[in-house]
């Protein structure tokens, strides 16, 4: 009976001490410095001493600046003997491709771990992870590259369809821009169509679309409708890129097109009144005067008003509100490539800084969060339907005037006492 009770006393030491045996995790980037636009692999190993009762709850890796990925076959099995004994385990990759030339840090991130604890409840904790340090570089001579594209070979082409050899008023022709990148996700390709506005011609502009390949492609759609006759110059598209290969800046050229469209062209708004009837002498003094006081007026305007106006102006476009107006536009586009790009931007005006999820846990909510989730892995072809960007244009708004508001409160100066 002693020898019985001390066995299941040793048995219930045994399982107690085994319910606390912490996993073992570690941490990898390879490599630890990459060229902008470059990817990092990031890997996640856990170890556990049974099997995992869950799968691992990973974090996110998302971080201002960044791209993050999780690349196909991400995860596969293994195993490993610890102390005599077989631990199983799990690998996960994560690709990050830095956005910008900087020291980046992943701090305080948890990894949730379940795994079975026979003869008990499975065993569920949260396990610190060791910190991250990366950076990223710009090659010397890519400086200027504005925006910063980067791979083995660039490809640009604009393919034109319809009857361009006899059109006429009433006619279409549609220009299709297509640009295809090896070596970085499509989000990095800039807007291929040159902004385009007619008096004879109206411009109607697809949805851009993007695939991230290999290789990367984004593909733009522009059909001009011809209302009147006359000549219809479209100019050539040019990016720069550099070439990882030869370690030196490239370009590519999109070539530009002329349309002639026969039929009447466009009145002339500016073209003198028909009645062919000579300017009074009162009319004359009055173009006189009004050229006078527009000269005086920009005299003002270029000494004083126009310094001004350029700083203001230069300050408005880095604010914060102007970074969230373009968000905004993006995301009622339902540009998801733009929306994204956009995002990122204005994350870096926040105050404190944080990244979007966090953003949306500290002033929206998980449903916020979750919606933001879904547009980067619909982004980068994770199986998930991007959000509507109207209603989540909403939600970001909602969730800014939260910030504003918790702002405000931190800057308001406490009262002093009624009867000091």
């Amino acid at each position: 009976m002693k020898r019985l009770l001390a066995a299941c006393w040793l048995a219930l030491l045994s399982t107690n001490g085994f319910a606390q045996v912490q996993p073992v995790v570690e941490v990898t980037v390879t490599p630890e410095q990459v060229r902008v636009g470059e990817a990092l692999e990031l890997q996640v190993t856990v170890l556990v001493p049974t099997w995992f009762a869950q799968p691992p709850a990973y974090p996110d890796f998302e971080l201002a600046n960044t791209v993050t990925q999780r690349p196909p076959d991400s995860s596969f099995p293994t195993s490993r003997t610890i102390n005599g004994e077989n631990w199983s385990g799990i690998v996960r990759s994560f690709r990050i491709y830095p956005l910008q030339a900087a020291d980046y840090r992943i701090d305080g991130a948890e990894l949730g771990v379940s795994y079975a604890n026979p003869g008990a409840a499975p065993t569920r904790m949260a396990v610190p992870l060791p910190d991250v340090r990366f950076s990223a570089v710009v090659p010397a001579g890519a400086e200027s590259l504005s925006p910063y594209l980067a791979g083995p070979a660039l490809r640009l082409s604009v393919d034109i369809s319809g009857d361009t050899g006899s059109l006429a008023s009433g006619d279409a022709v549609t220009l299709e821009y297509r640009a295809e990148l090896d070596g970085l996700p499509a989000i990095f390709l800039p807007p291929l169509a040159p902004a385009l506005r007619f008096e004879g011609a109206t411009v109607y502009a697809d949805r851009p679309r993007t695939a991230d390949g290999p290789p990367a492609t984004r593909s733009e759609k522009v059909t001009l409708v011809f209302e009147a006759g006359g000549e219809f110059e479209v100019p050539p598209v040019t990016l720069s890129y550099w070439n990882t290969e030869s370690g030196s800046v490239e370009q590519v050229t999109a070539e530009g097109a002329r349309f002639s469209v026969s039929g009447p062209t466009p009145a002339d708004s500016t073209a003198a009144d028909d009645s062919g009837e000579a300017l009074s002498w009162r009319s004359l003094v009055a173009v006189a005067l009004a050229g006078l006081l527009v000269g005086a007026l920009w005299r003002v305007w270029r000494r004083l008003l126009q310094p001004a106006w350029q700083t203001w102006h230069k300050r408005r476009l880095a604010s914060e509100a102007h970074a969230f107006k373009v968000l905004q536009r993006a995301l009622r586009a339902n540009d998801n490539v733009a929306a994204y790009r956009a995002l990122l931007a204005w994350s870096e005006h926040l105050q404190p800084p944080m990244p979007s999820r966090a953003f949306a846990l500290r002033y929206g909510n998980a449903e916020l969060a979750s919606t933001l989730d879904h547009l980067g892995t619909a982004l980068f072809g994770q199986g998930k339907t991007a959000p509507a960007g109207s209603a989540l244009a909403r939600d970001l708004q909602s969730a800014r005037q939260q910030y504003h508001k918790a702002r405000r409160a931190r800057a308001m100066p406490a009262l002093p006492p009624l009867n000091p």
